[in-house]
C-alpha cells in the first residue's frame, strides 16, 4: 500500500499542463488509504493526483480511474489493486470465485 501521507500531489490544473507539455510518461492506477489513487510520472518526479479543492483524490471504482486518466488524454497506465477491495466485494454484491479441488 502506498503511503498517502509522505506523496507530492499534482493539482488538476498542473496535471493537465504536464500532459498538453508531453512531460507526462507514465501512469498508474494503486490502491491508496481510502481508495485508488493516479500516480503520475513527470520527468524525474512521482505525483499523487490531487482533488480540485486540495488533499488527494481518490476512487472507489477503476472506470473512475480511468475515466478521469482519458479524459486527460492518457489513454494508457498500468493498475495495480494489490491491497483494495472493491465495495462491491465488501457488500456481497459479488463474491470471489471459488474454486473446487477436483481431485
Amino acid at each position: 500500500m502506498m503511503l498517502t501521507t509522505t506523496v507530492s500531489v499534482v493539482a488538476p490544473k498542473i496535471l493537465k499542463e504536464l500532459v498538453a507539455a508531453g512531460s507526462v510518461s507514465s501512469a498508474r492506477v494503486e490502491s491508496g488509504d481510502k481508495g485508488l489513487v493516479i500516480v503520475v510520472r513527470a520527468g524525474m518526479n512521482e505525483r499523487v493526483l490531487g482533488a480540485a479543492r486540495g488533499g488527494l483524490r481518490y476512487f472507489q471504482s477503476l472506470d473512475g480511474a480511468a475515466s478521469v486518466l482519458q479524459s486527460y488524454g492518457i489513454m494508457r497506465f498500468d493498475v495495480n489493486t494489490e491491497h483494495w477491495v472493491p465495495k462491491t466485494m465488501i457488500r456481497g454484491y459479488k463474491q470471489a470465485p471459488i474454486v473446487e479441488d477436483t481431485e
